[in-house]
């Protein structure tokens, strides 16, 4: 029988319930146990929230995920007396993506925004914000960005459920909300340690004694003289036509040595068009990149380590700005009706996989991010369990006695915290840019590359053995290979899915495998 349109998306909606109960399917059986009702030592109904997100910040560039280096003694000290998730990770090599699973608690190809000023957050969806203030909470998101196109926005629906989006002095509006009796949620976004990584000319390095690469740019004077020299011989390549013929007075006039009148010019052309990114700039990000990689040597190693010096010393900048606000939460009046949450959203690469930045990749760098959640309730301690950051918002519902909504991919960790005896999740589930599908913990580490065809293309790495992921083990290793490669295959089936849908292609060009339905239900997935 010929399928009639309205056919062709019955068959392909019943298809995408097929596939999204094969993941939950999965999830469930994998977390059953988080399914127990395990009390912690008491409820905190009507605790406020408080995020600190530190985007780009990897959990083994602090003293207390066991690096070498001082770089946050205040982030630590204030660890102390939290629990430490020592194995957590992100799911998605970059913000937008990354931030949405948190506060949707759903993984990136469920929640859908995968590109900036493009993507858009279902209205179906809930957000964690939206969650709290329908209890009763003020929420507030906060950054020195607001209309960043990278994070949360007006236009993609991750502000929604916010009543205050601002760039206020979070002292400020931490001082303005607790001035109500009702409980409040804050979203405290800092992007400092994103590259370049600059330093004030009155800082020194976290190690001084490192010799720096002799072009490197360090300081914000030298980068930004360095930019217009670049923005003036490329003009061609970073303005579009609309802003060379108004600003070309500015784009052609004699350079001086410390000029930096087009770097200006950039950034607030920048600032003023976040919104409409293309006005007058072709590209707002690859001139800034390009300007810092190119002062130094990427196959140098002492030119390698001493810009992950650089953004070490950065970290440490950010640690001191923020003790006073560790302080006030750590502070007794704060801490008994507090939930203070530490992550970040992604990590850095710094050429350890020939990679910088963070470009597209499947290495722990990018995704083995620190959770740290503090409260006077909460026990102290340290956690090996594998944990995700689409687990913080079912956890956060769970702390302060609050339902959660339905379809949460997440899993309240409130269990783990007071059962030493708890079974996690064996791996995390995170995405390249490219379709990729990683799924790892502290043991192992295995990759589905996006254009992967067969189990033949998979990559498996064993973290203890080999700690710089080098290796791939998965032909040692074909049993765990092939069930994880079963597992990713299942996540890249809803993406191939949600392609269809939304081309909506002819209905006769539909082909439904009932041979792979059934081989999916033998091996018992559903």
């Amino acid at each position: 029988m010929k399928l009639n349109k309205n056919h062709h998306l019955l068959l392909v909606f019943f298809t995408l319930l097929i596939v999204i109960g094969l993941i939950f399917k999965i999830g469930y059986s994998i977390n059953k146990n988080f399914k127990k009702n395990v009390q912690i030592s008491e409820k905190c109904s009507n605790c406020n929230i408080f995020i600190i997100d530190i985007d780009l910040l990897r959990a083994d560039a602090l003293p207390c995920y066991g690096y070498d280096r001082n770089t946050a003694p205040n982030i630590c000290s204030f660890a102390k007396k939290s629990v430490i998730f020592n194995d957590n990770y992100a799911t998605a090599t970059w913000t937008l993506p990354s931030i949405f699973s948190t506060t949707t608690s759903l993984y990136e190809s469920f929640h859908g925004v995968h590109n900036e000023y493009v993507d858009k957050l279902s209205q179906e969806i809930p957000t964690l914000a939206e969650t709290l203030q329908k209890k009763g909470y003020q929420t507030a998101f906060v950054a020195n960005w607001i209309d960043y196109a990278a994070i949360l926005t007006q236009n993609n629906g991750g502000l929604r459920g916010y009543d205050l989006v601002t760039d206020k002095p979070i002292e400020q509006v931490l001082s303005d909300l607790s001035k109500d009796s009702k409980p409040w949620f804050i979203h405290y976004y800092l992007q400092d340690l994103h590259m370049p990584y600059l330093i004030p000319e009155d800082t020194k390095p976290i190690d001084s004694k490192m010799i720096p690469p002799k072009k490197l740019l360090i300081t914000p004077s030298d980068y930004n003289i360095a930019l217009n020299s670049y923005l003036k011989e490329h003009y061609l390549e970073v303005f579009q036509k609309e802003a060379i013929d108004k600003y070309k007075s500015i784009i052609f006039s004699k350079e001086s040595p410390n000029d930096t009148s087009l770097t200006q010019l950039f950034y607030e052309l920048y600032d003023s068009n976040k919104n409409q990114p293309d006005k007058y700039l072709i590209d707002a990000w690859k001139p800034r990149q390009n300007v810092y990689m190119d002062s130094f040597d990427q196959k140098k190693q002492s030119d390698l380590d001493y810009v992950r010096m650089l953004y070490d010393t950065n970290i440490k900048i950010l640690d001191d700005r923020l003790k006073t606000l560790l302080d006030q939460l750590a502070s007794e009046s704060l801490s008994k009706q507090t939930i203070t949450v530490i992550m970040s959203d992604h990590g850095e690469s710094f050429g350890e996989h020939g990679k910088f930045n963070h470009e597209s990749d499947y290495h722990s760098e990018l995704f083995y991010t620190p959770l740290i959640i503090r409260s006077s309730f909460l026990p102290q301690k340290r956690l090996e369990q594998t944990s995700s950051n689409i687990d913080i918002f079912p956890t956060l519902l769970d702390l302060i006695d609050i339902e959660k909504p339905s379809g949460l991919q997440g899993y309240s960790l409130v269990p783990n915290i007071n059962n030493s005896n708890f079974i996690s999740k064996p791996y995390v589930l995170s995405e390249d840019r490219n379709g990729g599908i990683i799924l790892q913990n502290k043991n192992w580490l295995y990759f589905l590359p996006g254009d992967a065809t067969d189990e033949k293309q998979s990559i498996l790495h064993e973290k203890k053995t080999d700690p710089n992921e080098e290796k791939n083990v998965a032909d040692k290793y074909p049993e765990l290979t092939s069930s994880l490669y079963k597992q990713a295959s299942i996540f890249r089936s809803y993406n191939k899915i949600s392609d269809d849908v939304e081309k909506i292609p002819d209905p006769d060009a539909i082909q439904l495998d009932p041979k792979k339905i059934k081989r999916l239900q033998k091996e018992g997935y559903f």
